[in-house]
């Protein structure tokens, strides 16, 4: 527990944790806004709908889906509470005080699948209240009952676990830079990819951003075919994901030379 509570000081200590705060923050109300906005409209082509209409239960889903961006924000925040101890020299320091590595591994782990949580609970109180007031007013009825309080609790989860993966890929890479720039590479950019390629979506839903996806996704968008694992599914998957790295950053990070 003073290994958790040392973390949390150095967590707020500097101003990052509440930039990407509001980066989470505004990211979510752009979505949920977005998604809004353009209910009820329909594909000129095709006559069929892109998205639900404002008062429909299946909008409510995809809008309540937008706290998830909460997971890129806290991976990047255990990346850098990882990396920051060697890009500042401060672990062998820690080491030394704690001369049990596998207790300060576990303490950073703890943290961040406790803040992932936390950044996603802020996030869905603001998008709750965005929702709330725009379906209110377009005389729809919104409500967290049924599976949109399910969408709500998937975003906080695989939040929480991107987390343990964000310190994981810390503890592997140590240079901060690399691993921030990798980590969004693969978020931004590899899964998107095979996301869209119809060949390659098997292997997507397989992923940890498909897993994350199967943790929130409970409405379809016009026709496409989401091709998700099952939220149960989904989750077993991505915690399976931050385990196993969890092990392999603990297992590389115990036994490195530390300078």
């Amino acid at each position: 527990m003073k290994l958790i509570k040392s973390e949390l000081r150095k967590f707020f200590t500097t101003k990052t944790w509440i930039w990407l705060l509001i980066g989470c923050v505004v990211l979510a109300l752009v979505q949920a806004s977005l998604m809004l906005s353009f209910a009820g409209t329909v594909d000129d082509r095709t006559g069929r709908p892109v998205f639900p209409p404002v008062d429909s239960p299946e909008l409510q889903k995809l809008v309540l889906a937008a706290p998830a961006s909460a997971t890129i924000f806290i991976a990047i925040l255990g990346v850098i509470g990882m990396t920051a101890e060697y890009r500042h020299k401060t672990m062998a320091p820690t080491f030394l005080v704690s001369p049990h590595r596998w207790q300060v591994v576990l303490a950073k782990l703890v943290t961040y699948l406790l803040l992932g949580v936390a950044y996603a609970v802020v996030a869905a109180v603001f998008v709750v209240g965005l929702a709330w007031i725009w379906i209110a007013a377009a005389g729809g009825d919104f409500t967290l009952a049924g599976d949109n309080g399910k969408v709500l609790a998937g975003a906080a989860i695989a939040a929480a676990l991107y987390g343990i993966i964000g310190v994981s890929v810390g503890a592997l890479a140590r240079n901060q830079i690399g691993a921030v720039s990798g980590l969004l590479a693969y978020m931004f950019v590899i899964e998107p990819i095979l996301r869209a390629i119809p060949a390659t979506g098997d292997v997507y839903r397989m992923l940890p951003g498909g897993a994350a996806s199967a943790l929130y996704t409970y409405a379809q968008v016009g026709d496409r075919n989401t091709d998700l694992l099952s939220p149960v599914g989904g989750g077993l998957l991505l915690a399976a994901y931050a385990a196993v790295l969890a092990l392999v950053g603990y297992l590389v990070s115990t036994r490195r030379e530390v300078s």
